[in-house]
């Protein structure tokens, strides 16, 4: 292992590892297991230069297309404002901003565990899809919708749902921009989903066994071993 790569990953378990959060293999990604959704915290290179910079974010186990369900990826934040720290060939300066940034990593930890509270969680998605514009609206507003059936707001949730639908409905119908997955999930989405939406609890029992399906197979991966084995209930 190269002295950088060393440092940054026992400098990080340092601080992660006692904050319950898992490394995922030996990879430069942590996770903060929090039942519906990962905290996950990532100490990427920018593949220039040996280092790392921050990237800490929100992504949620509901199920979305096939092939997203088997990896995760940032739904909600991403790129944190810490800088990049380079490895100049003196080991003390470079765990010190190694410290930093896992200092850093836990403070975003921290604020994004908060979505276990999903009427904050809940709040932070819609102010998300209200700051962008309606042409760029896409899987923010697929994410609000599977929170509000996990929440139970039914209604809410059946009423982003349907916008979600048209605009990849929309996608598919023009000819300027057709786009062959967007029709693939829309027919998923009308088969799959759609049919759960008879009641509230139809509709929150629909996204919790997408949870627990996803947990389940990540569970399964050994990179995955430290991770819960508890199946997730509301």
């Amino acid at each position: 292992m190269l002295p950088h790569n060393k440092i940054i990953k026992t400098t990080v378990k340092e601080f992660l590892e006692p904050k319950n959060l898992f490394q995922v293999g030996s990879s430069r990604s942590w996770l903060d297991d929090n039942g519906y959704f990962f905290v996950i915290v990532d100490f990427s290179s920018n593949g220039y230069s040996k280092g790392a910079r921050l990237n800490a974010g929100v992504s949620f186990l509901w199920e979305s297309t096939e092939s997203l369900n088997e990896s995760l990826s940032y739904n909600y934040g991403c790129q944190v404002n810490a800088g990049y720290v380079e490895y100049k060939n003196d080991d003390e300066v470079f765990k010190a901003g190694i410290e930093k940034l896992a200092k850093r990593a836990l403070e975003k930890v921290d604020e994004y565990r908060n979505f276990s509270n999903m009427e904050y969680a809940k709040s932070c998605l819609q102010k998300q899809v209200d700051n962008l514009p309606e042409h760029r609206r896409f899987w923010e507003l697929y994410h609000l919708a599977m929170l509000c059936f996990l929440k139970g707001d039914f209604e809410e949730g059946k009423e982003v749902f349907e916008h979600y639908l048209q605009r990849l409905k929309d996608s598919f119908y023009s000819e300027d921009y057709y786009i062959e997955w967007h029709e693939q999930f829309y027919n998923y989405c009308i088969e799959n989903i759609q049919c759960h939406l008879t009641s509230q609890k139809a509709a929150q029992q629909m996204v919790v066994d997408m949870i627990n399906r996803r947990r389940k197979n990540f569970c399964e991966k050994s990179s995955y071993k430290k991770m819960s084995k508890e199946p997730y209930s509301i």
